[in-house]
């Protein structure tokens, strides 16, 4: 009996190791987990801000394009002033 005894006091050492080690790794995998939440939550941040940058390019690009014709505009009419002042004027 001394040595089923003993087997079983050591099969009780190792399921409570085993037990701690599974407590452990548990402990590891939410610890991945939250790193990894908050890993996709900074890249759906970056995502956002990117696409936010893109449009705020885009309405910048658009004003830039109607500045210059614009600025196309007066120069045209400018130039046309001088023309006719200095033609019938001059």
């Amino acid at each position: 009996m001394g040595n089923l005894d003993d087997a079983i006091a050591e099969l009780k050492t190792i399921n409570s190791r085993l037990a701690e080690i599974s407590d452990s790794i548990q402990a590891r995998e939410r610890k991945s987990e939250e790193s990894l939440n908050t890993i996709r939550k900074d890249l759906w941040n970056i995502k956002n801000i990117v696409a936010d940058e893109n449009i705020q390019n885009k309405i910048i690009q658009k004003g830039v394009e109607r500045a210059l014709g614009k600025a196309a505009i007066y120069v045209l009419v400018s130039a046309m002033m001088f023309y006719i002042i200095g033609k019938f004027l001059l």
